[in-house]
């Protein structure tokens, strides 16, 4: 199956004429999935590590941000610490990009060989591998043929890892060996087997409560609310707290008790000493990404291990489990007439306070015959003032707010454009320099001289023992850089229309699109996507709207306040 979301898609910006003399250096590093959260081998900091020592003795790589994806495959671009740093990219924070090798980079040939030879060039990105010794500002063609078949080892490394360690671990599933990355909560891994579960005698009295609790018909809010006010570590919590970082866990000890973990908790039998593994499975070699499979294809072992909770209590539990679905569908089965909506903001949209992206609800009246669609914060509606405060936004009130100001918004970039397309045509038509131009560049000038000939004399005072090699080469590297940020600056000053005509072709890019949605009278996924880069909403519910072309509308403005001040 073909992924639909490539590197290349990306919108990009376009790459700068000349090179800068310092780059803004973003850091990524990358652990796979199967080395994540391990102890042994490879650590993600030992990538930082070497990517760090590298940065030191190139001083004009200055290191922007650090981004770090743990526990996701090479074989797709789609990993959120990447994405991050590509909006980074796009939004002008980051020109150059540095990896540790190019296995860090990415595993499949296609896609690196792509990003590589495609999207750096036309984002302007320096792209440097540390343990390759490839760096795209000083490139020979050999270095080109090196790269490929170093790209080409890595796809093929990563197809042929998964199909041997795939077929290891069905095996090891169908002989009772556990093989998750980390104990359920209530077990630890055998010292001595790491495929072997014991009984955790800390955490194992937790396990038989929730059981007890839910057997007593008590609700997943309550029993929440009762282990979170008693300060109980979640899993996820307990797993920080112990060492065990993993994708979830980030947030550490403010991880509570949800729903969610009570659900997988409430229905695992792992806790009657059986083992159900399998239950997702991806396939790299053929780009199936990973997804649930059906019960029925699950790997079932019985009594591989020693049970927290007897079968008598795990039988009651699923029996409650079973009338409280039965009664939520009764009460919901009579709302079947009425409409359902679906969310077209998704990760967009988010609490402003905790930052979690806001679900929708829907509420039925009590007569049953209309439906309420409201966004709530997930978190507050979970554990009330433990985590968040209250929030909520009506569906249409959203909707008509984000269509209004995305009305207002493009309106004022066509306006500004225009504005600006009219200022540049007004300087063009005047005299091309006015005279504090041309003095300040015949400064420039002047300093560059000065300068080069400062740097000519050097060679002449190691020459008479005033300067050491190493004293004289430092200067003249000094000198050189200074040389050159001079020549930039009188450069820019000599074309000054360069960056109004960036702003202008950077500006007409968003007019189809604009176009398109101009007149939309409805919020749709495509809408959002095309526009939208986040909304938060507040507790007073008030929204902030950020657009994707934000940066862009920032630039002309820019553009337009400096022109009116040239031909004023």
């Amino acid at each position: 199956m073909a992924r639909k979301k490539r590197t290349a898609s990306v919108p990009v910006k376009a790459a700068a004429q000349k090179m800068p003399i310092t780059f803004n250096t973003g850091l990524y590093a990358r652990l796979s999935v199967l080395d994540n959260g391990k102890t042994d081998g490879d650590p993600i900091e030992s990538q930082v590590k070497i990517i760090k020592q590298y940065l030191a003795e190139h001083p004009e790589l200055r290191l922007t941000d650090q981004y770090l994806d743990n526990g996701y495959s090479g074989v797709s671009f789609e990993r959120p610490q990447w994405e991050r740093l590509m909006r980074d990219v796009n939004a002008g924070k980051v020109n150059c990009i540095i990896v540790k090798d190019l296995s860090r980079l990415g595993r499949n040939y296609i896609e690196t060989g792509n990003f590589l030879e495609r999207v750096c060039p036309k984002l302007g990105i320096r792209f440097i591998s540390v343990n390759d010794n490839y760096d795209t500002h000083n490139i020979r063609s050999q270095d080109e043929l090196t790269v490929s078949v170093k790209n080409i080892v890595n796809d093929y490394y990563a197809k042929d890892i998964s199909m041997k360690s795939g077929a290891a671990l069905k095996a090891k599933r169908q002989n009772g060996e556990y093989i998750g990355s980390y104990a359920p909560h209530g077990y630890r891994k055998d010292p001595e087997n790491k495929n072997r579960l014991l009984v955790d005698p800390k955490t194992a009295p937790v396990i038989r409560q929730i059981y007890e609790w839910r057997a007593q018909g008590l609700g997943y809010g309550t029993i929440t609310r009762m282990l979170n006010e008693r300060d109980i570590p979640s899993p996820g919590r307990y797993r920080f707290e112990h060492g065990i970082i993993t994708n979830n866990n980030k947030r550490g000890s403010a991880l509570l008790w949800n729903r969610h973990a009570l659900s997988d908790i409430l229905r695992n039998i792992v806790y009657i000493g059986h083992l159900a593994q399998g239950k997702c499975t991806a396939s790299l070699i053929r780009g199936i990404p990973a997804h649930r499979v059906p019960e029925t294809e699950w790997d079932v072992v019985y009594n591989t291990h020693e049970p927290i909770i007897s079968q008598e209590l795990f039988d009651r539990v699923q029996e409650v489990n079973e009338a409280a679905a039965k009664a939520y569908k009764a009460v919901y089965g009579t709302c079947g007439h009425l409409p359902v909506r679906s969310n077209p903001y998704r990760e967009k949209l988010v609490c402003a306070d905790c930052g979690t992206q806001l679900k929708l609800y829907r509420s039925i009246s009590q007569n049953r015959k209309k439906a309420y669609f409201t966004y709530i914060c997930p978190t507050y509606e979970e554990h009330r003032e433990l985590q968040c405060v209250k929030k909520s936004i009506r569906c249409d009130d959203l909707d008509t707010a984000v269509l209004e100001a995305l009305r207002v918004q493009i309106q004022l970039f066509c306006n500004t454009q225009t504005v600006l397309m009219k200022l540049a045509e007004r300087r063009t038509s005047g005299c091309p320099h006015d005279a504090q131009a041309n003095s300040e560049i015949h400064k420039l000038q002047q300093e560059i001289k000065r300068k080069q000939g400062y740097a000519l004399a050097l060679y002449e005072d190691y020459k008479s023992g005033l300067l050491t090699k190493e004293e004289c080469t430092m200067a003249r590297e000094q000198y050189q850089t200074e040389i050159e940020a001079l020549k930039e600056e009188a450069e820019r000053l000599e074309r000054p229309e360069d960056s109004v005509s960036i702003a202008i072709e950077k500006a007409k890019e968003w007019e189809n699109r604009f176009e398109e949605y101009r007149r939309a009278e409805q919020v749709s996924q495509e809408l959002i996507a095309a526009f939208v880069d986040r909304i938060q909403v507040w507790a007073d519910g008030s929204i902030k709207i950020t657009f994707l072309f934000d940066n862009e509308l920032k630039a002309i403005q820019a553009q337009c306040k400096s022109l009116r001040e040239e031909v004023a």
